[in-house]
């Protein structure tokens, strides 16, 4: 049986070893811990695998709160203590800087979270039915269902409405949807939580407008403990929340207020994960612009969702401009301007580089939050030719980051800081501010 020292956690969360001359990836597998493997791919280089037995144990690995630890793929940490979870992620951010875009700076220590469990205000949950009826997240590496009970980093209501949302469908026997056969119907259960308002928002997704026994099921649904009820009717087998919608119960959107600014999020729309992280990342921005007097400046805001940042940071800026695909997102974000009473915010449907690549102007600020992918080369080019004064990047993804940074820095622009948040506790993910400056 193959026994490895572990040294150090990485990037997507595994705990590193060397042997015979070959890099091994191993989850979870902790610093200064020998551990009996299971290889689970083996290249040239290097070795995936997971532990089958812990040898020698940190004293920092700790029992897990959750029964689905570790067949869950939802979380890689949660059996280490939460101070050492954090001094990994600021030393992967630290890393993969210097590794990647050869930047050796002092960062500013990693801002934890509050919640270390509960603070989630989304989880999607898949349903499948063979024998019988799961509804759960993805065991790890795979496309299996795990049955979930409990799910620690998600609020304690989203628990007790998903398991009496799998009773009412046993009993009214309600199709669910096949992704092979392509038939069924019931597809993803999704809750959704305000922090701000303690309101609950429950989404059945299914393939078609049609569901059986649907005022039986209207009607159960709604004894339960939720503010409003939303089904989304979505024929993509590539992404679990988008599609056309109706309101069973309540209101159709969610409202989340930070510093006495309101936003409504519609049900398909992308919200920042955890609501005191985020609060503190708009602080930490806001730190940054105040001293600046920038009442005569123009901000853009990329990748703008439903006008978190454009909304919040509007009254320091003359001109505000949002960019974003998704139809959604920029109609509630215009009725976030509107309920915000703002006169100075534009939105528009577009992809952000397009947007960059067509507009004739150039922005003294801009904000960028993209996807995981980053910038890329192209998007880099466009955005140095295009800011005037600063550049805001919000980033989910350490290597995309260090990579666009090292593209950016070449291009003359200087780091003035770098400070993560922990908007993911109990996984390797990691949120980072890094403010730029022409």
């Amino acid at each position: 049986m193959e026994q490895l020292n572990i040294e150090k956690l990485i990037n997507g969360g595994y705990g590193l070893g060397f042997k015979d001359g070959k890099t091994y990836m191993i989850e979870n597998a902790y610093p200064d811990e020998i551990v009996e493997i299971d290889i689970l791919k083996n290249t040239k280089n290097i070795v995936f695998g997971k532990t089958k037995k812990v040898v020698k144990q940190s004293k920092d690995r700790v029992s897990s709160v959750c029964n689905h630890f570790p067949k869950c793929g939802g979380c890689q940490w949660i059996n280490y203590k939460y101070d050492k979870q954090i001094e990994a992620k600021q030393n992967i951010v630290k890393e993969q800087l210097r590794r990647i875009a050869k930047i050796d700076m002092d960062i500013d220590s990693i801002e934890p979270s509050l919640l270390q469990y509960q603070y989630r205000n989304k989880m999607e949950f898949s349903v499948s039915k063979e024998e019988e009826l799961k509804i759960g997240l993805n065991e790890k590496n795979s496309s299996i269902i795990l049955d979930i009970e409990n799910c620690p980093i998600s609020p304690n209501i989203f628990d007790k409405v998903r398991n009496k949302v799998k009773g009412i469908i046993n009993t009214l026997k309600i199709p669910v949807y096949n992704y092979q056969t392509k038939k069924g119907v019931i597809k993803h259960i999704i809750l959704r939580k305000s922090f701000s308002q303690n309101k609950t928002m429950l989404i059945i997704v299914t393939n078609s407008e049609n569901v059986p026994n649907e005022n039986e099921l209207k009607s159960e649904l709604r004894k339960l403990p939720v503010d409003s009820i939303i089904h989304v009717m979505n024929s993509s087998d590539k992404v679990k929340l988008r599609g056309p919608y109706k309101t069973w119960k309540g209101e159709g959107v969610l409202i989340e207020e930070f510093d006495g600014f309101t936003y409504q999020i519609p049900p398909t729309s992308f919200f920042q994960t955890n609501y005191e992280i985020t609060s503190k990342m708009l602080k930490h921005i806001l730190d940054y612009l105040k001293p600046k007097k920038t009442d005569n400046k123009s901000l853009l805001d990329l990748y703008c969702g439903v006008g978190l940042f454009s909304v919040y940071f509007s009254p320091l800026f003359k001109d505000v401009k949002g960019v974003e695909f998704s139809k959604i997102s920029i109609k509630a974000a215009n009725a976030n301007k509107n309920i915000n009473f703002l006169k100075n915010a534009t939105f528009y449907v577009a992809d952000a580089i397009q947007f960059l690549n067509k507009s004739k102007n150039n922005f003294d600020y801009i904000i960028i939050d993209p996807p995981r992918a980053g910038l890329g080369k192209n998007g880099v080019e466009l955005l140095s030719k295009k800011v005037n004064n600063s550049l805001i990047y919000i980033s989910c993804d350490p290597s995309t980051l260090a990579r666009d940074l090292k593209g950016l820095t070449e291009k003359g622009f200087k780091i003035k800081s770098i400070k993560s948040f922990d908007m993911f506790p109990n996984t390797f993910h990691v949120e980072t501010i890094v403010i730029l400056e022409k």
